[in-house]
């Protein structure tokens, strides 16, 4: 059963539109979820459906804040590359937002950067507005670091003339 369906069976959408919306999606090159939200169905309700497909529970973000020390968990091309990002740490848990859970490689990268942090994770399913917001978090992120590096850089010099 695909969201589709799921959406349908809640009475959310038509049975017949079913098909309608895949032939749309499929001619306009929209996602299913862009011509559902242009249809009026809410992000939030499109989030619970994929939830339930993928038996993954959900999180929304929506104007939460990922601190920095979160984010660094994951690093930026990582998190952009397979659409995965860490949320927060959960009693020694990694919380791992992903944007399309049957992404077999996203998986793999996620095991890989988990063993090396010697840290075991849990997957929510996320929007694709909320990881963008989460990427803009990181951009946040790169800015501090760049600032850090150039007032350490400008103490140096100062340094330096001093001697």
């Amino acid at each position: 059963m695909n969201v589709l369906s799921l959406l349908s069976e809640k009475g959310m959408i038509d049975k017949g539109d079913v098909a309608a919306i895949q032939k749309e999606a499929a001619a306009s090159g929209k996602s299913v979820e862009e011509i559902l939200i242009e249809s009026g169905i809410g992000p939030e309700d499109i989030l619970a459906a994929k939830g339930e497909h993928f038996n993954i529970p959900t999180k929304t973000i929506g104007d939460e804040k990922i601190p920095f020390d979160i984010l660094k968990y994951i690093p930026e091309e990582s998190a952009a590359h397979y659409q995965f990002a860490p949320l927060g740490v959960d009693e020694g848990v990694l919380k791992v937002g992903v944007v399309d859970p049957d992404n077999i490689e996203a998986r793999d990268a996620l095991n890989f950067i988990a063993s090396k942090l010697g840290m075991p994770f849990k997957v929510f399913l996320i929007s694709g507005d909320d990881f963008k917001r989460i990427l803009a978090a990181y951009k946040g992120l790169s800015g501090e670091v760049n600032r850090s590096l150039s007032e350490l850089e400008t103490e140096l010099v100062a340094e330096k003339r001093e001697e």
